[in-house]
């Protein structure tokens, strides 16, 4: 299996994750990915995976995001940006990100999430 070695890859997954494209993200995660959000316990498995990208109410719908910056280097990845989602009394919530990747061949094996919101 060839190594994703570009970062028009990470930024398809970041984009098909914004726009709700699960099945995008199903074909391109390992059955054991271990995605770590920082502050929560990891979550681990395909199935844990897309519940919790998928799994939510408001989830990640109506979120508009900024890709600032990505790298890819042997088989591991970085992809940092903003989102914007719709907050309490329609007040929009600006958060910045930074999502971690390790690959196993096409599919992402870890995905190390930081995520902060940033007050205007």
């Amino acid at each position: 299996m060839t190594a994703v070695k570009n970062t028009d890859f990470f930024c398809h997954f970041n984009s098909a994750f914004f726009h709700g494209d699960r099945q995008f993200i199903e074909d391109h995660i390992s059955e054991d990915v271990v995605w770590t959000i920082i502050g929560s316990e990891p979550i681990i498995g395909k199935p844990a995976f897309l519940d919790a990208a998928f799994g939510l109410e408001d989830g990640y719908q109506d979120v508009d995001f900024v890709i600032d910056f990505s790298v890819a280097s042997n088989g591991e990845a970085a992809v940092k940006g903003t989102m914007k989602k719709k907050g309490n009394a329609g007040q929009p919530k600006i958060y910045a990100y930074c999502d971690f990747y390790v690959m196993d061949g096409k599919k992402v094996k870890e995905l190390t999430t930081f995520v902060i919101e940033i007050k205007e």
